[in-house]
């Protein structure tokens, strides 16, 4: 005999109060909130592959709690990105280039190079577990597409020239950057007048 679909439901059933869930939810998404702190402070402090164990401990929140909120630390690490990503946009959404070249050379380079210093940590963090995110290996392959883009956007002179926008794209990425800054030790104003020079040369010719 089937139960009568319209009859109240049973105690066990009853849904837990709005203002109970509604309390639940908000203590979770402070609770999620204060994991992605503690993991992105972790890296920025310099532990490039904090475990699920240190971000607890800096989160002063319980082993498990880590596991509830993330599936595993492979979609904390996403979470992260995602933090990573939203500073990272503005800089690569920019569209309005004025001026001459030589400006507009200014103009990227000077971009890029406040939000590499910025992101810098989070990236070589990355590098620890490239070979083995495919969340990660998506967003550094869709981060070099932008850069491509936003290159050619800026810098229009040399879309018609493959050799010289492929050397440009690489002065002004990411790698570039960490190779000026981290192999050959340049201080960030020494790194970001080597690559505008370079590049100001490559345009030239």
């Amino acid at each position: 005999m089937t139960s009568d679909p319209l009859q109240p439901p049973s105690p066990r059933a009853r849904r837990v109060p709005a203002p109970e869930r509604d309390g639940r939810m908000a203590r979770g998404r402070v609770t999620r909130g204060k994991i992605v702190t503690a993991l992105l402070d972790l890296i920025r402090a310099g532990n490039p592959s904090p475990t699920s164990e240190d971000v607890a401990q800096y989160a002063d929140v319980g082993g498990r709690t880590v596991f509830r909120h993330f599936q595993d630390m492979e979609s904390l690490f996403e979470e992260l990105n995602t933090k990573v990503s939203s500073l990272v946009q503005p800089v690569l959404m920019q569209t309005a280039w004025e001026g001459a070249l030589a400006q507009r050379i200014e103009q990227l380079v000077t971009a890029r190079a406040a939000i590499f210093e910025q992101i810098t940590a989070y990236y070589l963090s990355g590098e620890t577990r490239l070979h083995t995110s495919p969340t990660l290996q998506r967003a550094r392959a869709q981060f070099a597409r932008q850069q491509r883009r936003q290159l050619l956007d800026c810098l229009p002179e040399a879309a018609e020239r493959p050799e010289t926008i492929a050397a440009i794209d690489l002065l002004t990425s990411m790698e570039g950057w960490l190779r000026l800054r981290r192999a050959q030790g340049l201080s960030p104003a020494q790194s970001k007048q080597a690559i505008v020079a370079a590049v100001s040369r490559l345009l030239a010719g």
